[in-house]
């Protein structure tokens, strides 16, 4: 059996993603958008995920697929821009 791999609507953010994965099966995701002035918090599942980085690939979002579907998660802030409460 596979499972859905879910980008939340930034596929084409990503390199290398399938739209599925069989349990145990290694997930390795590039992810290449980087501005250089924002920073980048990653989400797998909802919790929080470190990813690796190579110059020439970007991000590294590499796990092995649980036996469920996963969601894969960015949240982008520009640095640039002042808090405003």
């Amino acid at each position: 059996m596979k499972y859905t791999l879910d980008l939340n609507g930034r596929d084409y953010e990503f390199k290398n993603a399938k739209k599925s994965y069989k349990a145990g099966e290694r997930v390795t995701l590039y992810y290449f958008m980087i501005a250089t002035d924002t920073n980048y918090s990653f989400f797998v599942d909802g919790a929080y995920f470190n990813p690796d980085y190579e110059t020439d690939k970007g991000y590294i979002i590499s796990f092995d697929m649980p036996d469920h579907d996963v969601v894969v998660d960015v949240h982008a802030k520009n640095s640039m821009l002042a808090d405003i409460e």
